[in-house]
């Protein structure tokens, strides 16, 4: 009686497993992207981390009974291949596409051609793009924090000075705002950084979208917000301006994945 129970047993297991299924937004994405990782048809409270280029991930859970949710970005200086993507004992491949970024050549004036920081200023970032809450703040797709065009586009290398910067690409999207006009909150969050004076990123603030989604707003003028504060899409955040690391004013915007810069072009054209 013993045996036919425990093959019985070892056999629901086996048909537990196979039962969750793992699917990818896009199996081939490009460098900068963001791809949303769901887990459907799991079962117990603890669904199974995920591991990709070295780091580990977590699924949240979604409106749908069994269902889990988790975002990747794709590093935009991640070499183009096939990647394997382990969720549990399942191993899905990722084919990463080059994101075909362009060169950008700039004069910065001396004591600007540095990414020099000030005390304080790195732990104060980093700890920002660390954040990952989570309760999913947002629904829908991001909207812009300017109405003003884009001057400077995610991914772009540089040249600065007539030297190519190693291990650079722009984390973000510049906006040619002219000083003084308003920067938006892009969806509704938590702000949870707000740096004054900062060598590099000037005065800046960080917002908390949850389940590891963090905007940046950089160079400002004036900050309008206090840390801790909800905000909503399109609320004021500052103004624009050319605090810290800026040859002119303008609005740098980044937008972080569980600690990687994406590109935030797609969260305005896509809704995660």
């Amino acid at each position: 009686m013993l045996a036919p129970l425990s093959l019985f047993i070892t056999g629901f297991l086996c048909a537990v497993v196979q039962a969750a299924t793992v699917s990818l937004s896009d199996s081939a994405p490009k460098q900068g992207q963001t791809v949303e990782v769901t887990l459907t048809g799991a079962q117990g409270d603890q669904p199974p981390g995920i591991k990709f280029d070295g780091n580990d991930y977590r699924f949240f859970l979604a409106p749908s009974a069994g269902t889990y949710r988790a975002l990747l970005g794709i590093p935009a200086d991640l070499e183009p291949g096939i990647y394997k993507m382990q969720v549990g004992e399942q191993t899905v491949p990722v084919h990463v596409g080059i994101g075909r970024f362009p060169l950008q050549h700039l004069r910065l004036p001396p004591g600007k051609d540095n990414f020099n920081m000030s005390p304080g200023e790195k732990e104060a970032v980093e700890g920002a793009k660390q954040t990952c809450s989570p309760v999913r703040l947002w629904s829908g797709n991001f909207v812009r924090p300017s109405k003003f065009r884009t001057s400077t586009l995610f991914g772009v290398k540089r040249v600065v000075n007539g030297h190519m910067l190693k291990d650079y690409f722009h984390s973000g999207l510049d906006f040619a705002a002219p000083a003084g006009a308003p920067v938006a909150a892009t969806a509704p969050g938590t702000v949870i950084m707000t740096g004054h004076g900062f060598k590099l990123h000037g005065n800046c603030v960080a917002v908390d979208h949850g389940q590891g989604v963090v905007s940046i707003y950089i160079h400002l003028k004036s900050i309008s917000v206090k840390k801790g504060q909800q905000v909503k899409a399109g609320e004021t955040l500052g103004q624009v301006g050319q605090t810290g690391r800026a040859n002119g004013p303008h609005l740098h915007f980044s937008i972080y994945v569980n600690q990687v810069a994406t590109n935030p072009t797609d969260w305005f054209q896509k809704a995660f």
